[in-house]
């Protein structure tokens, strides 16, 4: 995964209005003339009520009465419309939103869909998720918010700013004072939140998973049989702290900014007001112009006020959304969009594999060919570089150096969905998904027809033994029914099955299984999977023998391979595990 640049305000602008204006095309135009039709409302209060003050004082001074009729027409009608505009604003804005932030949570699970599972293993990559997840919703709100700036905001400050123009130029110079400062202000905040949210996503993410520990239901038995409540909450307090003092510091530092601006602020506002009375006291305006001015100066310092802010929304907005916008246009290699067979060979040359950060490699000069159609066993102590293997295979990692080939096609060049087509795997840490018990066996093909029954009466799964149903929830948290652990592994065993294959691997899943069930699981499994390709990863060597062939894995290395027969001969390295295993069952 690349490490993206920090990009230009005027770049994430530009890429949420493209988001947005996809996202819903008839919302984004329906917030456009909702912010148009306010401002046009806005102005037109002013033009009318300097209108109805003339009218009052030519009635004072011996004008019909009649001339009001047209002016208070007009504020009658504004009045009407007033709410109208509110309601059509407030739709427009909820659907934008929400339009808006589905769209773009599709885009960032998309984007998280096409990744490695290698960015996994990266530190940094998990900050860079958590940055890019604050995005999701602050993206259509800070486009929501520009949107009204540009339509609403800056065509009514414009205008009424001409307006006081035709009258005195001075008073533009005033409000000026007013708006600069805490523009000025808003740009500040919107660089410290960045730096904040920059630095402190690790600081984060550590102080929600030590509240994870006490607070889960996976980790609270382990929390409660150890005895680690007070450890674990005093390191979420200390997080915490950590977290809070950033906090704190940050806001402190703009909080003396803000002061500062305001002062400012203020000081123009006091000047406006001091411009009116002393133009109104020689004689430069009218009194109706002093009435409509003054109203004007009210309004347009409300909508600054309001500019203000929401310009400071949607700069910290953009601020958090560009880490979104950052990760979504990663560059990434272009990828071969099609089918890559697994009813081939599959042949590793001088692969090697080393995890990010790490010191070691964790595999070394690989040299492996597994034949069509045939059983490979992978066996080796812990930490050997089995299941790291099954990885590299599968194409779930690329490898550091050298090449896997299914057939004659290197698979690094293919996209993840190439990759893993036809082919099924069950792994040692399966999920247990809290769903109906028949989804967890068809996830892989929900919409399927086909009887899960070939995938489990294999196994000696039977849905009556367990006592649950096809629409069983597999969960209690949700009303249902909580299975052993023996009875979740046949479960993800018959998921493997069920999935369309033609290479499966099984990387210890039956961890929970006696070792006379495990071999008869295998067996099963390589039944099942007849003319497949089929991969076993086991610790219990006792299973292995079923396998076409065997490799022994040792510190990242293959040191042996062959069948069963031809390892015991060489009374090498599998000899004498296998030796050592046979005693944990003598009496």
């Amino acid at each position: 995964m690349s490490k993206g640049r920090r990009m230009s305000n005027s770049k994430i602008f530009l890429k949420l209005i493209k988001y947005t204006w996809r996202a819903s095309p008839l919302t984004f135009s329906a917030l456009i003339v909702a912010s148009l039709l306010f401002s046009v409302l806005r102005y037109s209060e002013i033009v009318v009520l300097q209108s109805l003050f003339s009218n009052i004082l030519e009635v004072v001074k011996g004008s019909p009465y009649d001339i009001m009729i047209k002016p208070i027409l007009a504020i009658l009608i504004i009045l009407i419309l007033n709410p109208v505009g509110e309601w059509l604003e407030f739709l427009a804005q909820g659907y934008f939103w929400r339009r808006g932030n589905g769209y773009m949570q599709s885009l960032y699970h998309d984007r998280i869909n096409r990744m490695d599972l290698i960015d996994y293993e990266d530190v940094e990559n998990f900050d860079d998720f958590k940055k890019a997840s604050l995005g999701n919703g602050e993206a259509p709100n800070g486009i929501r918010v520009i949107v009204q700036i540009l339509f609403l905001y800056i065509p009514f400050i414009l205008i009424t700013s001409l307006y006081m123009i035709s009258i005195k130029p001075m008073l533009v110079f005033a409000i000026v004072l007013i708006f600069i400062p805490v523009l000025i202000s808003e740009l500040i905040k919107m660089s410290n939140n960045y730096d904040f949210e920059d630095k402190i996503a690790n600081r984060r993410r550590k102080t929600e998973y030590f509240e994870s520990c006490i607070v889960s239901k996976e980790n609270f038995k382990e929390t409660l049989i150890n005895g680690a409540f007070n450890y674990f909450y005093s390191l979420f307090v200390d997080s915490n702290k950590e977290f809070s003092k950033a906090y704190v510091h940050v806001k402190n530092k703009l909080l003396k900014v803000a002061i500062v601006m305001r002062i400012i602020n203020t000081l123009g506002y006091l000047c406006v007001l001091a411009l009116l009375v002393y133009y109104l006291y020689n004689g430069s305006i009218s009194v109706s112009q002093f009435g409509a001015i003054y109203y004007s100066i009210e309004k347009i310092t409300s909508m600054l006020k309001g500019l203000i802010e929401d310009i400071g929304e949607a700069l910290v907005g953009i601020s958090s959304t560009s880490f979104l916008i950052r990760f979504l246009n990663e560059e990434k290699e272009i990828e071969r969009e099609e089918e890559l067979s697994k009813a081939d060979d599959i042949e590793l040359r001088d692969v090697s594999f080393k995890y990010p950060n790490a010191k070691e490699k964790s595999l070394s000069n690989i040299n492996l060919r597994i034949k069509k159609g045939t059983s490979l066993a992978i066996v080796g102590e812990n930490g050997s570089g089995k299941s790291t293997l099954t990885k590299i295979i599968m194409g779930l990692y690329n490898p550091s150096q050298g090449v896997v080939q299914y057939g004659d096609k290197n698979i690094i060049n293919y996209s993840n969905s190439s990759k893993f087509s036809n082919i099924s795997a069950v792994f040692q840490n399966f999920i247990k998904y809290k769903l109906p018990a028949e989804d967890n066996i068809k996830i892989s093909n929900i919409s399927s027809q086909d009887s899960i029954e070939n995938a489990s009466s294999g196994i000696n799964l039977s849905f009556n033994d367990l006592k649950i149903n096809n629409e069983t929830i597999l969960s209690r948290e949700f009303g249902g029914q909580e299975l052993s652990g023996g009875e979740w592994q046949r479960i993800a065993i018959a998921r493997g099955l069920y999935r369309p294959h033609d290479l499966i691997v099984l990387d210890e899943p039956t961890a929970a299984i006696d070792p006379i069930e495990e071999a008869n699981v295998f067996s099963t499994f390589k039944k099942l999977s007849d003319d497949k390709t089929c991969i076993f990863v086991t610790h219990r060597l006792g299973s292995t023998q079923i396998a076409d062939k065997i490799v022994v894995m040792e510190n990242g290395e293959i040191v042996e391979e062959g069948t069963n027969q031809e390892l015991i001969d060489l009374k090498g390295k599998y000899y004498h595990l296998l030796e050592s295993q046979a005693k944990w069952y003598e009496r």
